[in-house]
């Protein structure tokens, strides 16, 4: 047992030749000293045998655990590990930003607060880095918490001084060309980000109690990431999907929840739809992604510029594809459906669990059997599962299991990535015929369901049999239902 850790390490990088600062700040753990090809480690949890299983994958060296004091561990780190890190960057940055004893005025912050310039730029490229999906920064009364979202899970990165928080706020709004001096309302705008390759970031920022809070959505504006193929979808799934988008009109839906990846699959059906020989338009709110070739519309309600203003003009532009954010009202979707009828493919999404819920919210909306038979080719029903590190997966450790997962120092949590899982159900011409004894809706339903392919937590349980994620993220998305 060490008592006294400064008094036996020989050497004080050690930890840079042979452990990532990032893996001592998670396993909370210390390089004591290496003798021939065994490494000693410091750790106050003797019984953590993932730890050591995983630091022998990572060095090559066999590992002796020694016992050693949680608050000598936690001393140690902080001396001299946290100068090595990221966060050390943000805190040498907020020591020059705290120089100022004032606030600057909002010239100086456009031209000459260089500090909080730093310290947002570093706060992008950190999330770039990480690639994170969103960035939250919010005010309370004694301090400013910023979280990070990763694959879907909000964790916390940093907190700061809350009376840096208003300068943060105003950098942000001039970057996206937002009212500096606005602080009642709230206010949504884009930044373009350039210094990692092009960002785009959509941000939000909502007057709270204690101040504003922001809530940037990073999108990597590389179109060409936008393939069928790199969905999730198993082969059987990705050829009814590609052989919907081949046909000259009808509608495809996906559905889902908030976040459950609706965007980037309809993105990817128009990145393979957008061809020199084929006009396609969108109606969004906002758009999220731009793609080259396309013509893109942002809704701007407070003119009047609504989803079906929209729509109707882009019916008199000579459209062959058609992309709608979302179905929100009846007389959106009735304007969806014609299209659907008149020679246009039409893309949308809905906010409901299951493809057959998508049927039963279009019936809910008013719009009849024979039109939704006659106009619907495909419902995709989906949800985003975080994948298991495949770098934890390459251990075999003992503690690996379907039920949960480990972490190293590549990856968050023991998951890297997402992937959807879908639900399709294509809509046959054969039911067309029977539109006069399917008037009743549960006939309807019980008729669709025999056309529906494997269910969304069928094809989760698929993707935890072949290894790509596990029974613990299933029950995350799914519930106790994810078994039924």
């Amino acid at each position: 047992m060490y008592n006294n850790i400064t008094e036996k390490i020989n050497e004080s990088d050690l930890f840079i030749s042979y452990l990532a600062p990032e893996l001592i700040q998670r396993y909370r753990i210390i390089p004591l000293k290496k003798e021939n090809q065994t490494l000693y480690i410091g750790i106050s949890d003797l019984t953590r045998i993932e730890i050591f299983s995983n630091i022998a994958f990572q060095t090559g060296l066999n590992i002796k655990p020694i016992y050693v004091n949680e608050k000598e561990i936690e001393n140690w780190i902080k001396n001299n590990i946290d100068e090595t890190t990221f966060y050390h960057q943000f805190e040498t940055t907020l020591s020059q930003v705290a120089i100022r004893e004032s606030s600057p005025s909002n010239d100086e912050i456009v031209n000459h607060d260089e500090p909080i310039i730093n310290f947002v730029d570093q706060l992008l490229e950190e999330a770039i880095h990480q690639h994170v999906s969103d960035i939250h920064i919010e005010s309370f009364e004694n301090t400013c918490r910023i979280r990070f979202r990763h694959d879907g899970i909000l964790q916390e990165n940093i907190s700061i001084p809350i009376h840096l928080a208003q300068r943060i706020m105003s950098r942000l709004k001039i970057m996206a060309n937002l009212n500096i001096t606005e602080k009642r309302i709230p206010q949504d705008g884009k930044i373009h980000f350039k210094k990692q390759g092009k960002i785009d970031i959509r941000i939000n920022i909502c007057p709270t109690l204690f101040g504003e809070k922001a809530v940037l959505r990073l999108f990597n504006s590389d179109h060409a990431s936008l393939g069928i193929n790199t969905l999730g979808m198993s082969k059987q799934q990705e050829e009814i999907f590609l052989q919907a988008l081949s046909q000259p009109q009808g509608l495809i839906l996906v559905t889902g929840p908030t976040g459950s990846g609706k965007t980037t699959t309809l993105y990817s059906a128009l990145n393979h739809l957008n061809k020199i020989e084929k006009n396609i338009s969108t109606v969004e709110d906002p758009v999220e992604i731009e793609l080259p070739g396309v013509n893109q519309v942002n809704i701007n309600p407070s003119i009047g510029l609504d989803f079906t203003m929209i729509l109707r003009a882009l019916l008199r532009q000579d459209p062959d594809v058609i992309m709608i954010g979302e179905i929100r009202d009846k007389e959106t979707a009735t304007i969806a459906i014609q299209a659907a009828q008149t020679g246009h493919l039409v893309l949308s999404t809905l906010h409901t669990n299951d493809a057959i819920h998508s049927i039963i919210r279009l019936r809910a909306l008013g719009i009849s059997v024979e039109n939704i038979l006659n106009s619907i080719h495909l419902v995709i029903a989906q949800r985003l599962l975080r994948m298991i590190c495949q770098h934890c997966q390459a251990l075999s450790l003992p503690q690996y299991s379907l039920n949960s997962a480990l972490h190293c120092n590549q990856c968050y949590h023991g998951y890297q990535g997402r992937t959807g899982v879908f639900e399709l159900l294509p809509i046959p011409t054969s039911l067309i015929n029977m539109t006069a004894n399917l008037t009743n809706i549960t006939q309807f339903i019980y008729e669709l369901t025999k056309y529906k392919l494997s269910s969304l937590r069928e094809s989760g349980l698929e993707k935890v049999h072949i290894g790509i994620t596990n029974n613990a993220e299933l029950t995350r998305v799914f519930g106790i239902e994810a078994y039924k």
